[in-house]
């Protein structure tokens, strides 16, 4: 009998504690998400209005709209009947059915996913969107943060590539609107930018780029498939950046904080990793947020996270690193938006990294505009010279090369100079600056001089030229020519000033290039493109002026001297 009483006693403690482990413990984090998610529930049942919470508006509305990607395998793929499928949209479903509501997915991108955001045409956003500090001011990300990946250069596999100082000079692919690509200008690298991610390793699969860039974990399935590793193989990586989820910062105080407090709990009860696990997704990171997160002092008593436990924004230099311009610039824009109702962008100029190559693209285009003149003017004097004053053989000569300069395509005879030039020197930035004002002042300088020459058989059949067999005479009709031809040589010299952005082609920091280079993370580039033409109208029509006082007045002087 005391057996059966102490086996009796035993199975009732064993199914007690069976009890108690079966039964699900409410964490403070989730008790906290409950309460505000009650909260906006009785403040919805009263009614909404613009100024509502943002949760309160989901509720009213029953919809979660949450912005997606609509191609990053893994995280976010739509399919041809426009279904969601990846570790994104199963997050936003999962906060949907913690609401009460449907989800709604809404396609963004790279470009669009904070003005989307900001113009209330989302809720919620979980696109692959690292949390730097430039973002921040725009957004509110939440945090703790779902996901973290690093920048990674992919290459072929042969590529010796293994860091910054291996690609400087060469051109590299990279997605408009990433973070990142400011990087590449600043190591002088030369980009080329695609809209979305299947177009990059479209262009590497077709041998249009040599190296494409993207988060490390777009390249993760690719890795995984022999075949494709077999060619390729990440160079190297950079740029650590954790991604957070999304929200406005106007009208979002419970919303925020209610999806705090459930990433807080998605980390610790494994939710994330399980979806991460589904998706074939790397662990590490989840792996180390869920240990962090079943620690109860990173949270307090109310289930709030520690600040101390989150991890922060990524800096990006824009909020603390201003130029000298920065205050101008601010009070420009607001004026654009006060006065004229336009929205203008110049955050180019604010930031000193930024500037600072804009005002260096802008010197290198000055001194490319002023090396042109002085090579298309040296070109066009020197051949037209020798023509008009050399042996039969030499005007043949000259005669010749100068029809190779005419007939040539300038951009052609820009990458055949920049060849022979990176063949026999070390690639550089003035190395490509020499290679552009010799190519463009002979592509100008040849027609200016068979202008010239044209203007000196023109006047040998029109007068005989006293003296027309010394050295005196043939100088002075050499400048006579030279004056009949001014308008032809002003026009070219115009040309070649005009045609001074095309040494972007071979590498030439100018400032079209330049620009170029830094708005590839910009999602508003029309407002720096209007600068940039209102500047080199400005440059063109000032040389236009400048020349033609300056023709006149050698005109005036051989009317003088005739």
């Amino acid at each position: 009998m005391p057996r059966l009483l102490i086996v009796i006693c035993l199975v009732l403690l064993a199914g007690h504690r069976l009890a108690r482990a079966d039964t699900p413990v409410e964490s403070p984090a989730l008790a906290a998400a409950t309460r505000l998610l009650d909260q906006a529930k009785a403040e919805s049942a009263a009614g909404c209005t613009d100024r509502s919470d943002v949760l309160v508006r989901v509720l009213c509305t029953k919809q979660l709209r949450v912005g997606l990607r609509t191609y990053y395998p893994g995280f976010s793929v739509r399919d041809e009947q426009g279904a969601f499928s990846g570790f994104e949209p199963d997050i936003g479903r999962r906060i949907a059915a913690f609401l009460g509501v449907s989800f709604v997915p809404v396609v963004v991108n790279p470009k669009d996913r904070i003005p989307i955001l900001v113009g209330n045409q989302a809720d919620l956003v979980i696109a692959t969107m690292g949390d730097t500090t430039q973002r921040s001011a725009a957004v509110r990300f939440i945090r703790p943060h779902y996901y973290a990946s690093q920048t990674a250069i992919v290459g072929h596999a042969s590529s010796p590539v293994s860091d910054w100082a291996d690609i400087a000079g060469r051109t590299v692919c990279l997605p408009l609107g990433s973070n990142s690509n400011i990087e590449f200008v600043r190591h002088h690298v030369r980009i080329m930018t695609f809209d979305s991610p299947e177009q990059l390793m479209d262009a590497l699969r077709f041998d249009e780029c040599a190296f494409i860039v993207q988060d490390d974990t777009f390249f993760a399935r690719s890795l995984a498939e022999p075949a494709w590793a077999a060619h390729y193989a990440i160079k190297f990586r950079f740029a650590p950046l954790p991604w957070g989820m999304a929200v406005t910062r106007e009208n979002t105080t419970q919303f925020a904080a209610l999806l705090d407090d459930l990433s807080v709990v998605y980390h610790a009860d494994g939710t994330l990793l399980d979806l991460a696990k589904a998706h074939r997704l790397d662990l590490a990171f989840l792996l180390g947020e869920q240990a962090k997160w079943h620690d109860p002092t990173c949270l307090d008593v109310n289930g709030t996270p520690q600040e101390r436990c989150l991890l922060p924004s990524v800096s990006d230099s824009e909020a603390t690193d201003l130029s000298i311009v920065a205050p101008y610039v601010s009070s420009l824009e607001q004026a654009a938006t006060s006065w004229f109702g336009i929205t203008i962008d110049l955050s180019l100029f604010r930031n000193r990294t930024t500037f600072g190559l804009v005002l260096e693209g802008i010197l290198f285009t000055l001194s490319l505009v002023l090396g042109t003149q002085l090579s298309t003017a040296f070109f066009a004097l020197g051949f037209s010279r020798l023509m008009t004053g050399g042996g039969d053989k030499v005007r043949r000569a000259v005669g010749l090369f100068t029809a190779v300069g005419q007939v040539t395509p300038l951009p052609l005879l820009l990458f055949f100079v920049y060849v022979i030039a990176g063949g026999l020197l070390h690639y550089s930035a003035r190395v490509a600056w020499v290679a552009a004002v010799f190519a463009i002042g002979l592509y100008n300088g040849s027609n200016a001089a068979r202008a010239i020459d044209e203007a000196h058989r023109t006047l040998l059949h029109r007068e005989t030229t006293p003296g027309s067999g010394t050295v005196e005479g043939n100088t002075r009709s050499f400048f006579r020519a030279v004056s009949l031809a001014s308008v032809q040589l002003v026009a070219f010299l115009i040309n070649a000033a005009k045609g001074s952005p095309a040494a972007g082609m071979i590498g030439v920091p100018d400032f079209l290039n330049v620009v170029t280079d830094l708005t590839a993370s910009s999602a508003d580039r029309m407002t720096v493109y209007l600068i940039l033409l209102v500047f080199y109208v400005g440059m063109v029509s000032l040389l236009i002026v400048l020349l033609t006082m300056l023709r006149r007045l050698l005109a005036r002087q051989m009317l003088g001297n005739g």
